[in-house]
């Protein structure tokens, strides 16, 4: 019930970012929206994916602190657990310190798109829950979005420290580093298509696959990394089942959205249309990452995950730039049913884990498979 609350509340405000002068209660709103997500994280409580492993790692922390050949977490993220389980033993002081980082930075980035703040927000719920269950991966993105100031000023070094600080919490954010050189790139739609579709071919035959795995016997398949990524692949294939299913359904939908996403540039005013190349570009190269891997190794897919986060801005973007007035109202009441699809899917996808949603207020005794 939670998430259809949340669903109808965000949808229904978010159609203010299609209103002329309604910016000072839109910000109000908005931090006041972030405000009440970040509580709901806080106060979760035997709910959400990764529930046991991580609470069963903040209270080991110590001993991985002391035998470090034995963690396999990040050293940021074992540090951030290890300072909350020393000073307070408490794990809900730790899911409100995770949530205040992960959703707090990424909001915050949304608020700086002032335009599309509340659509935005939307989205976020729809695609990740607004990362009310946060897993180190999201909190190493959020740290990773505040990367992209430092790229529009072309300023190397602090782009690459703010990688390095995500990257501490979650190693798979280093890759973010492409985005330096891929973000300011003027390609053409005919490369894009091109590239999509190769990217599409070597991915169903295997290359992207083959080409990770001598990747990892280069490196050592006993090194940390190599032995992270077989877990992790081992543990994506036992949750999403057939790849070729999910690939296919991927697939689909990128043959939409992708192509109205490449024809709307020249209608995105020219204050915005650097930005919203900028996040197409992004994206699109997330998805050659996902087309590559998806099939053969579905764990190298989640390295697009930084990447595909910026689908939400292009997307609020587009809404946004409708000029008719009746057909952004259209757009925006598609947009509200894709949005329950979307969520819809990533419940029903781990059902179990976030139904019934419980807290710290009522815990229960429910074991969830």
């Amino acid at each position: 019930m939670i998430y259809i609350i949340l669903y109808m509340v965000l949808g229904a405000f978010a159609l203010l970012d299609l209103v002329k002068n309604a910016e000072n209660i839109k910000r109000l709103l908005f931090w006041f929206f972030v405000s009440v997500l970040i509580f709901i994280s806080s106060i979760r409580w035997n709910v959400g994916t990764d529930w046991y492993s991580y609470t069963d790692y903040f209270n080991k922390v110590e001993s991985y602190v002391e035998n470090p050949e034995t963690n396999m977490m990040e050293r940021g993220f074992t540090y951030l657990n290890y300072v909350v389980k020393v000073l307070t033993d408490n794990y809900s002081v730790l899911l409100a310190l995770t949530a205040i980082l992960t959703i707090g930075l990424k909001a915050a980035f949304i608020y700086k798109h002032e335009q599309i703040m509340l659509l935005g927000l939307f989205l976020y719920f729809c695609y990740y829950l607004a990362d009310i269950f946060a897993v180190r991966q999201y909190l190493a993105i959020s740290i990773t979005l505040w990367s992209i100031p430092f790229i529009i000023k072309r300023r190397f070094l602090p782009f690459l420290l703010v990688i390095l600080l995500a990257s501490l919490i979650h190693v798979t954010a280093i890759f973010f580093i492409f985005a330096y050189w891929v973000y300011p790139m003027q390609f053409s739609p005919k490369l894009i298509y091109i590239s999509l579709l190769v990217a599409l071919f070597l991915g169903f035959i295997d290359i992207g696959g083959l080409l990770a795995r001598l990747a990892m016997h280069v490196a050592g398949i006993d090194s940390r990394i190599g032995e992270k990524l077989l877990f992790y692949n081992e543990e994506t294939l036992d949750m999403t089942g057939n790849p070729y299913v999910a690939f296919a359904i991927g697939v689909a939908k990128r043959a939409i959205f992708l192509p109205i996403f490449i024809a709307f540039q020249p209608h995105i005013a020219p204050v915005d249309r650097a930005k919203y190349t900028g996040y197409l570009n992004l994206l699109v190269f997330g998805n050659l990452i996902y087309f590559l891997f998806m099939v053969s190794l579905p764990v190298m897919a989640r390295l697009s995950t930084g990447f595909l986060l910026f689908e939400i801005f292009v997307l609020a973007y587009l809404i946004f730039y409708l000029k008719d007035k009746g057909l952004r109202l259209l757009a925006f009441l598609l947009l509200l049913l894709f949005g329950a699809f979307r969520l819809y899917n990533l419940i029903s996808v781990y059902y179990d884990l976030y139904v019934p949603f419980e807290t710290i207020f009522a815990p229960t005794d429910i074991v969830r498979e």
